[in-house]
């Protein structure tokens, strides 16, 4: 937890968020060069469609390639509000909502993402070290240190999927980074902060998935 040693009103927001930005998308060019995407996409279309159509499909689809790279930054700010916005609300239940502003529980979610930039550079390690031979469809579906990963994917319901990839150290390492970062804003007692995190972020994540599950169901 070295990102907390500092002194917490120290931390920048702003420097915290372009840090995010450039570790994103550096992970994401080097998944889209290393893992070679665009070979793989191509395939993929060309096993659905006739070669004329996955062809115009796949120029289509790299012309408009970049706007992953602005994508994955917005991904990173409405999560890092959604889980402030849960945070926030645990302190009004527990009465403690006017000490602190948003920008202070904003600071914690954004500390918290530097554990999910781990994804991109664990799935670089996994593809190109130990399962070589891949599909596009299982760089989309693998996620690192998860459960799922012990199971086969595709015995399983679509609407399933996302909740169990959800089933992961990263997850847990998250919100303990979030317990340590409101135990450190509130010098309070750890348990405490601990009992606050688990309420509204564990309440906002239960709702989250049921949202995404309620999703996928109506549109398979």
């Amino acid at each position: 937890m070295f990102l907390f040693n500092v002194k917490f009103n120290k931390i920048n927001n702003y420097q915290i968020i372009i840090i995010l930005f450039s570790i994103s998308i550096l992970s994401l060019f080097l998944s889209n060069f290393l893992l070679n995407t665009k070979e793989l996409s191509y395939n993929l279309l060309s096993e659905q469609l006739i070669e004329e159509d996955a062809i115009k499909a796949f120029k289509t689809q790299q012309k408009w390639s970049w706007v992953s790279y602005f994508i994955l930054p917005i991904i990173i700010l409405i999560r890092s509000s959604f889980v402030a916005l849960c945070l926030s609300i645990g302190l009004f239940f527990y009465d403690m909502e006017s000490k602190y502003n948003f920008k202070h529980l904003f600071k914690i979610a954004l500390l918290g993402e530097f554990i999910f930039l781990l994804v991109g550079f664990l799935k670089l390690y996994y593809f190109l070290s130990i399962k070589t031979n891949y599909s596009l469809l299982d760089l989309q579906q693998y996620y690192p240190l998860s459960y799922i990963n012990f199971l086969d994917i595709s015995k399983i319901k679509p609407w399933l999927i996302y909740p169990l990839q959800t089933l992961n150290l990263l997850e847990i390492g998250y919100f303990f980074v979030l317990v340590y970062g409101l135990h450190k804003l509130l010098k309070n007692k750890y348990l405490k902060s601990f009992e606050i995190v688990a309420i509204s972020y564990g309440s906002g994540l239960i709702i989250w998935l049921c949202f995404i599950m309620f999703l996928t169901l109506n549109m398979t």
